[in-house]
């Protein structure tokens, strides 16, 4: 197990025991999603990722969220569902409940991913996939109201991402972008090759790799 899933577990664990919530252990599905599907997406960072978040209906019952990812403004919950559970064997008053819960969060400005426990086993290059295109879409949606196309859009982004620079002395991480953000690491990386060959950075080279991005900015906006 890598080190950052089981930081996160012990992590959830003593504070579920702490305030005596009823689930106090993650799931062996929910465990496969952290390891195959987020982990590999977001290079083991959790930072804004909560595990079993509790929440009240519209008739006051007490439900849980397998994961919720809460940065910014962006609010995207996850729901891994077991083929018995969700789809054999359950009443109509039962299936009605299940719309219910799913309704009751989507009018709570919540974007909804709702993944099989099958697909996150056997398909985790899918589910990848899935949570990428369900966080871009949740950044458009959230961010990309203001703007009236692609090209706003993406002036947007490298503005917020010149001014996020300034406040670590005109140089970005993509990590950094990805957590200001809500986006994957790769797709910050993306962004900031892009924010490159449009020169409004330029690439710190380490010994192997790319370690960071300078501003080429940084004085006209400090």
């Amino acid at each position: 197990m890598h080190p950052a899933i089981k930081k996160f577990i012990d992590t959830y664990e003593a504070e579920a025991k702490a305030k005596g919530r009823i689930r106090t252990k993650i799931g062996k599905y929910e465990l496969l999603f952290l390891e195959q599907v987020w982990g590999p997406v977001f290079d083991y960072q959790f930072d804004g990722l909560q595990a079993e978040y509790p929440f009240i209906d519209s008739k006051g019952g007490q439900r849980f969220i397998d994961f919720i990812y809460q940065k910014g403004e962006i609010r995207l919950l996850i729901e891994i569902d077991g083929y018995t559970t969700h789809a054999r064997h359950i009443t109509y008053k039962e299936f009605n409940d299940h719309l219910d819960r799913q309704n009751d969060l989507a009018a709570a400005g919540w974007h909804i991913l709702r993944l099989s426990a099958n697909q996150v086993e056997q398909q985790g290059r899918h589910c990848q996939n899935q949570l990428q295109r369900a966080i871009g879409s949740c950044w458009s949606r959230t961010y990309g109201l203001q703007t009236s196309s692609p090209e706003q859009l993406w002036a947007t982004r490298q503005n917020r991402c010149l001014h996020l620079a300034m406040q670590y002395g005109g140089k970005l991480k993509a990590s950094q972008v990805a957590a200001e953000f809500g986006v994957t690491v790769k797709s910050a990386r993306d962004w900031l090759l892009r924010f490159e060959k449009d020169g409004l950075f330029v690439a710190i080279k380490g010994n192997s790799r790319i370690i960071g991005y300078q501003a080429t900015q940084a004085l006209e906006l400090s």
